[in-house]
């Protein structure tokens, strides 16, 4: 199959089960605003924090670009989840502004081509068509800012969602996407970013999750169990997630 035809089905594939995935783990003054929405599942105040960033006077450094770039990323992917797709279209441009702003100044950054790939993948999921036209060039900057940097936490879990969701005939890889996943979370652990981290507590899910769809139910425990120890009130995980897994095991 050649690389075109191969890359428009994974971003096909793989857009069709959106997750949050941002690797900031600096504390800034949002931090644990965003936090507590994460974990609330409160995407009014998402938006809020966002609203706030736009409107402030304050010429913005390249890390705090990158900040508010993760900030719509994770509110673009809700908005798709919940097929509010004319907001989400509203936004992507805003957030394709200061990924090239990031780029001009720092072009082999790797997670801001993660970002790129990930916001020409919106557009997909949004309007399939565009696949012929997008996918390959999302494809291609996963693929830059792995090979920038092996150890880059946004671009280890979109490769390792790509591989999970893409069918084995066409390249996708259950187990080395699970490698993937693994490896983002025992770099997160290692350099210690993982307090009041809504990305590592994302992480665990997305890992718990696979295991579930890999019938490794023990393994999905383990993960909730350790998401529910870091953050007791994790709602999602905490009245959905974990007790369906308790019930499917009973």
């Amino acid at each position: 199959m050649n690389r075109p035809v191969k890359s428009l089905l994974l971003l096909l594939l793989i857009l069709n089960t959106v997750t949050l995935s941002s690797p900031l783990a600096a504390q800034t003054k949002y931090s644990k605003t965003i936090y507590n929405a994460f974990i609330s599942g409160d995407f009014s105040i998402w938006l809020s924090i966002i609203n706030t960033i736009e409107h402030s006077n304050e010429a913005l450094t390249n890390d705090q670009e990158l900040e508010l770039v993760s900030y719509y990323y994770g509110y673009v992917s809700h908005l798709i989840r919940n097929n509010e797709y004319d907001k989400a279209l509203a936004i992507l441009p805003k957030g394709d502004k200061h990924i090239a702003n990031i780029l001009k100044d720092s072009p082999l950054n790797p997670t801001a081509h993660s970002y790129k790939a990930s916001f020409l993948g919106f557009r997909i999921s949004i309007s399939k068509f565009k696949a012929f036209t997008l996918g390959a060039e999302s494809t291609e900057n996963i693929d830059v800012a792995l090979k920038t940097d092996p150890n880059n936490i946004q671009a280890l879990v979109d490769k390792g969602n790509s591989l999970f969701h893409l069918p084995g005939i066409f390249g996708g890889d259950k187990v080395e996407a699970m490698r993937l996943y693994l490896k983002a979370m025992k770099l997160m652990e290692q350099t210690g970013k993982t307090e009041e981290n809504w990305f590592y507590l994302n992480l665990l899910t997305i890992i718990g999750k696979s295991y579930m769809k890999l019938d490794k139910l023990p393994e999905a425990k383990l993960s909730f169990e350790k998401a529910l120890r870091k953050e007791p009130d994790y709602m999602i995980v905490k009245t959905v997630l974990y007790p369906n897994l308790l019930k499917i095991m009973h």
